[in-house]
């Protein structure tokens, strides 16, 4: 019984590591940079879940602890990427706004 459990997890660990490569894949090409972010985060969850499940298949308890800590700063890289893409996507309107006013003021002229 314990070979079987021994070969379930190593079995879903794999798993689990072709869809962190798959959304490495999706976090290189892209198209938007929402996109980006999704399959980042995607990764930091789904590398959570291949140590919580490493702690199971070594019986050590302490990985379930640097679990929560990886959890906690994979939650953090992605509000910051967030917030930085919103600064950058307000810029880039204010930007655009101010190249329409100063398109209607040529105009104007």
């Amino acid at each position: 019984m314990e070979t079987a459990y021994s070969m379930l997890y190593v079995g879903i660990m794999i798993g689990f590591a072709l869809c962190i490569f798959c959304c490495l894949i999706r976090a290189i090409k892209g198209p938007r940079t929402m996109d980006r972010i999704l399959a980042i985060n995607m990764i930091g969850t789904l590398s959570v879940i291949i140590i919580a499940i490493l702690s199971l298949y070594l019986k050590e308890s302490f990985l379930l602890d640097v679990d929560l800590i990886y959890a906690m700063l994979s939650f953090l890289a992605v509000v910051v990427l967030t917030k930085v893409y919103m600064g950058v996507h307000r810029e880039e309107k204010i930007r655009e706004k101010k190249k329409e006013e100063q398109k209607k003021e040529e105009e104007r002229k």
